[in-house]
């Protein structure tokens, strides 16, 4: 039985919601794949073995090939290959209910943690967003179309690197620490953006102050009165 056969056949004796049947789907086709087959022309080999035709835009991306192509009635499709030359068709118009919407994944996103989501779409197969991990960090997510597990979170300004593990870059806490050493206090809005800590704070005079800080010294570089 096919994997659309067993949930339709599971739909007919169960109450699973679209997110639900998202999740069985994956575990069905998807169980246990880490990473992409061996080379493109594996890639290529799978896709045009599933009839797909004029192929473009192959690349390797999260540990998976990607790729847009034409199905045999003229569609225009993103696909992604597994290691066990699984393939995944995402964004055909006709099966989009088979997917999550960009409130669902949200929520999910909001669901492992993240705050202030925001900047939801589906590009390339996959699915991007931004939000402020539990560090509050300003980062960028890339998930799974259809898992909706997070391959990549990139920390706006470092890549993939983490303030305060494993380089000079001083943590959140650290950062809080050295404006409270100077005289600043209700200190909020706490975040890194641009290579550089950002922060609302009041300063020993009583202002309101908009802070922009050294990552790695936690000294103010630059400050201006918030009115």
């Amino acid at each position: 039985m096919t994997t659309k056969q067993t949930l339709q056949s599971l739909s007919k004796r169960t109450t699973l919601k679209p997110f639900a049947a998202i999740v069985l789907a994956t575990s069905l086709s998807w169980a246990g794949t880490s990473m992409a087959a061996d080379t493109a022309q594996q890639a290529v080999d799978v896709i045009n073995a599933h009839g797909y035709v004029s192929i473009d835009k192959l690349k390797r991306e999260h540990g998976l090939w990607t790729a847009k192509a034409t199905t045999n009635d003229g569609v225009r499709v993103n696909l992604l290959v597994d290691a066990n030359d699984q393939l995944l068709e995402v964004g055909r118009p006709d099966s989009q209910h088979n997917m999550a919407t960009a409130q669902q994944v949200a929520q999910h996103v909001q669901q492992l943690g993240y705050q202030r989501v925001h900047d939801v779409k589906f590009d390339d197969g996959f699915w991007e967003a931004e939000a402020y991990n539990q560090a509050g960090f300003d980062v960028d997510l890339t998930l799974h179309p259809i898992t909706l597990a997070v391959l990549s979170e990139v920390v706006d300004g470092l890549g993939s690197a983490t303030p305060g593990v494993g380089n000079d870059y001083l943590s959140a806490a650290q950062v809080r620490s050295a404006l409270e050493a100077n005289g600043y206090s209700r200190i909020h809005d706490l975040e890194f953006d641009d290579g550089r800590w950002e922060a609302d704070a009041t300063n020993a005079a009583g202002q309101r102050v908009e802070l922009r800080i050294d990552p790695t010294s936690g000294a103010v570089l630059r400050k201006k009165l918030d009115y």
